[in-house]
């Protein structure tokens, strides 16, 4: 029975003294394989420059020169030696993942058409050509060149990794119809980390074996982009970020990261919680939920992010009024002081001057544990504050609220009408600290 045991023992030693040997073969295989992949993209990279100074020498003149015929089946030309090029009707939409659709900015397909000049060519042969779709390396025209031969153009069409294959995936061809085509699902198989760039461009050309009468259409190029892996996006950073992002889109914080649980145990979801908390107490935020305990690049980094958002289509402010009512300051969507009425006119807080902006910031203290109850009844119109008209929180007959570049100084007799009418409300507008249920409005006035 022993010598059983001796034996399965050694087998087991075995077993893990080949699995140890295994490993460190495979480990020697992949550093091996990554130094060959180095190694063949600087022999590719020193290729290339190769063949562009051969091609430099032999084609002094192409720049100069570039190769265009007249086109005269069915298309009028604007002159005798008119440039006939291809050209993307939309930039790409970023960030850009391996394996995703690509689309354009305005997240549609992407367009091509085929012009004369400025002028796009609607009819003919050439305004049903059949055009393919391709990737370039983005070293391609980096001095800014706007014309090329073909031979240049070919010679930067990156290859796939191992130089098999396309680099592009999809449906990499369409056919112009009266001069313009949308491209159908057109994917990147691979990131451009490996280039010597980093970068790719998407580029466009008359498919080889259907040139029109040999005439010479340039071919069509986008700018250089960044072509992430998949395995990036879950940590994607939005620039700008939106309110209903997760908070993890935000620089310095991780999806599952440290951060991104403390914030998620105080009901910190979205970029627009964040905001809120930000405004409402910074220094909670930072030192009690994140545990940051000083100021930090990470810290200054990921407000800074977070102050990006555009608000623009949320005008929505909510108001909130000192106890004798002659100063209402209001909060937006995210609850950022962003002005406040006193006696009747309105000023936005970056024009406050220092009596203004101690009463206004020694008020946004007392209604700081209020922010989350207060009702939105204002939307910003313009640059003014404006009453939403279902609002039931106030009893203003025709109020306005004058801006301080239209508001003119009142006499004595009417800041005193004002400040009566502030100071002493009728009994069924009498006014409570920091409630909106009956508010009196003369103050407006």
């Amino acid at each position: 029975r022993s010598d059983g045991i001796t034996v399965t023992e050694s087998i087991s030693q075995i077993g893990r003294m080949v699995q140890r040997k295994m490993e460190g073969i495979q480990k020697v295989q992949a550093l091996m394989m990554r130094k060959l992949e180095n190694l063949e993209e600087k022999v590719e990279s020193m290729s290339h420059e190769v063949k562009k100074l051969a091609r430099l020498h032999s084609n002094r003149h192409a720049d100069k020169y570039p190769r265009s015929e007249p086109y005269q089946e069915g298309a009028t030309l604007s002159e005798p030696n008119a440039n006939i090029r291809l050209r993307f009707l939309d930039g790409l939409r970023t960030p850009i993942y391996t394996d995703k659709i690509i689309t354009s900015q305005s997240n549609a397909a992407i367009r091509v058409g085929v012009f004369d000049g400025e002028k796009m060519i609607n009819e003919g042969p050439l305004s049903k050509a059949k055009v393919e779709i391709l990737v370039l390396r983005g070293d391609f025209c980096s001095d800014g060149q706007e014309s090329w031969t073909e031979e240049e153009f070919n010679s930067h069409i990156a290859q796939g990794r191992h130089r098999q294959g396309s680099v592009l995936g999809g449906d990499c061809s369409a056919w112009l119809n009266n001069g313009e085509a949308s491209l159908g699902k057109i994917r990147f198989r691979e990131g451009s980390s490996r280039t010597p760039s980093r970068k790719f461009i998407v580029g466009g050309r008359v498919c080889m074996n259907r040139k029109i009468g040999g005439i010479r259409v340039q071919e069509a190029v986008m700018e250089p982009v960044t072509v992430l892996d998949r395995r990036n996006e879950a940590n994607e950073k939005r620039h700008p970020p939106r309110l209903d992002d997760e908070v993890y889109r935000l620089e310095e914080i991780s999806r599952d990261g440290i951060y991104h649980r403390r914030l998620k145990n105080v009901h910190i979801f979205t970029v627009e919680d964040f905001l809120k908390a930000l405004n409402k107490d910074a220094d909670v935020l930072r030192e009690m939920v994140l545990e940051i305990k000083k100021r930090s690049n990470a810290w200054e980094r990921m407000v800074k992010h977070a102050r990006e958002c555009c608000l623009a289509d949320r005008p929505e402010l909510k108001a909130y009024h000192s106890v004798e009512g002659n100063v209402v300051i209001f909060f937006n969507c995210v609850h950022d002081l962003v002005g406040a009425i006193f006696y009747g006119v309105y000023v936005s807080r970056d024009n406050f001057d220092p009596a203004k902006k101690a009463q206004a910031y020694e008020l946004k203290e007392c209604a700081r544990g209020q922010l989350d109850i207060l009702p939105f009844d204002y939307v910003m119109n313009g640059n003014l504050p404006e009453q939403v008209p279902s609002s039931t929180h106030s009893t203003l007959d025709a109020a306005f609220i004058l801006g301080p570049d239209v508001a003119l100084q009142p006499n004595e007799n009417q800041l005193q009408d004002r400040i009566n009418n502030i100071t002493e409300p009728s009994h069924q507008n009498e006014y409570i600290h920091g409630d909106q249920s009956t508010v009196n409005t003369h103050y407006f006035q």
